[in-house]
């Protein structure tokens, strides 16, 4: 594939050099603008206004590509921002869904320890309660 592109512009090249040599007749061109007054006339070899021809849409290809090229970057540049600020906000997503599950452990401990304390002494408190009361009722 390398080798092609050198292979297709080495025919060009021949094919030029043999068009040149076989078309030497002199053409007149005539151009005018009648809002400009502008006028050109020239005499030239018919190989000359068909090369000038290719040479300019060579040219007028490049600057596309060139444009087109640059509004591609312009847009891939877009995309990498936006990714960039997406996996930034997935990570600042990740941190706050870790502490979470952090402060929910913490909580579950708690509320374990508490439990634990309440279910020990369970039987211990509805008879304080009772007494509790039973001192409040007698005066």
């Amino acid at each position: 594939m390398r080798y092609l592109s050198l292979i297709l512009f080495s025919g060009f090249l021949v094919f030029s050099v043999d068009f040149a040599t076989q078309n030497t007749e002199i053409v007149a061109l005539h151009y005018s603008l009648d809002w400009l007054n502008f006028s050109y006339q020239s005499e030239r070899p018919v190989f000359v206004p068909v090369f000038f021809s290719f040479a300019f849409g060579i040219i007028f290809s490049v600057i596309y590509f060139f444009i087109y090229h640059a509004f591609l970057l312009k847009n891939l540049r877009q995309q990498k921002k936006e990714i960039k600020r997406l996996k930034n906000l997935e990570e600042s997503g990740r941190v706050k869904q870790g502490s979470m599950e952090e402060r929910n452990s913490e909580l579950q401990q708690i509320v374990q320890r508490v439990q634990n304390r309440v279910d020990g002494q369970s039987d211990l408190e509805p008879q304080t309660l009772l007494d509790d009361k039973a001192v409040k009722t007698s005066p």
